[in-house]
């Protein structure tokens, strides 16, 4: 069992004074490994698995280090391959997973931006947007209501309307958003999952609307969860198969699902809140974005100026000091030029 391999290693090379591994490093890349050859076994045959980066041809964009990438390889070959090793495109992502042996709130920003920075680039029509998980096999508190709510506040933080230097708002789009929080016997969390084809749905409803001078109620995406008690072990892997099968069989990569294959019952999810968007899905969008300069951001530059301009360049040397010029050395001056 999965999470049986991950415990034995920390068994096996117990850190002496912590409770960790020994090898922290090698303890990381193992339960990495240990996670994509179980997707091996439970996935598609078409689904490729590996680790590396995502890159975007056309605009030069490449991804930070993804630990998991599911990728089509039946219509993608690798970019560049070696081993486990790859860089593969944009248009083969069918899944991007970042993995931890300990989930750590100060963790949460960082990972949620990297994993969202690939789901902007899927577009939801040529290729639509890949899975993004999170996925940890501990917390680093017991109390695992206060990962389920650390990790729901950094969502709705990062996935905040962000703000132009013009002064407008802009919100995110659905297929930015990370799909799956998984930390393994706390708990997980999720969002529905969507197409642009639930964009043509809303268009016609709102000229509906429209038409009867009514408004639809502004967009956003639900986010539920389940935690301890109200999952079995297998759950949370179920949820994530399910996840990784419907990107897989998504209608626009025109694979054939069997019949029930995606069949999943929901199990005991709770509501958990919303993050506002603008539509589900779109075309990369922020590469224009100017962003406002917060007052702190103000501040730090004025002092910047400042300092810069009370220093001399590094480049040249510090002009000599001068003695003050009063009036009364200016005529003493004077008159000891004079009686030469």
């Amino acid at each position: 069992m999965l999470t049986t391999a991950v415990d034995l290693f920390r068994t096996l090379l117990p850190h002496h004074k912590n409770d960790a591994s020994v090898h922290s490093g090698e303890e990381g890349r193992f339960i990495e490994m240990a996670l994509a050859e179980y997707l091996r076994k439970k996935l598609p045959d078409g689904i490729g698995i590996g680790g590396g980066f995502i890159v975007d041809a056309h605009s030069g964009w490449a991804s930070k280090q993804i630990d998991i990438i599911l990728y089509d390889r039946i219509r993608f070959a690798p970019l560049l391959k070696y081993g486990d090793a790859l860089v593969v495109p944009i248009e083969s992502v069918i899944g991007a997973l970042s993995v931890k042996r300990t989930l750590y709130d100060a963790q949460l920003p960082g990972e949620l931006e990297s994993l969202s920075s690939v789901g902007a680039r899927g577009t939801g029509m040529n290729y639509p947007k890949p899975l993004l998980a999170l996925i940890a096999f501990d917390y680093e508190k017991d109390d695992f209501k206060a990962g389920v709510d650390a990790t729901f506040a950094a969502i709705q933080a990062t996935f905040s309307p962000k703000t132009a230097a013009s002064g407008k708002q802009y919100l995110h789009s659905w297929n930015e958003l990370v799909d799956y929080v998984i930390v393994f016997d706390k708990f997980l969390m999720r969002t529905n999952g969507h197409s642009h084809r639930d964009d043509t749905a809303r268009k016609k409803e709102l000229a509906a609307k429209n038409a009867k001078g009514e408004k639809l109620p502004p967009l956003q995406c639900n986010y539920t969860w389940a935690g301890n008690r109200d999952l079995s072990r297998n759950a949370y892997l179920q949820h994530l198969l399910n996840g990784i099968h419907r990107a897989w069989y998504d209608r626009d990569r025109e694979n054939l699902p069997k019949r029930d294959l995606l069949a999943f019952p929901d199990t005991g999810m709770n509501t958990l809140g919303a993050v506002p968007i603008c539509v589900y899905c779109r075309p990369y969008a922020w590469s224009t974005f100017t962003p406002a300069i917060s007052p702190a951001q103000n501040t730090t530059k004025t002092k910047k100026r400042r300092t810069t301009a009370t220093k001399p360049s590094s480049g040249a040397a510090a002009a000599p000091l001068r003695s003050p010029t009063t009036k009364k050395a200016k005529k003493a001056r004077k008159t000891t030029a004079g009686s030469n």
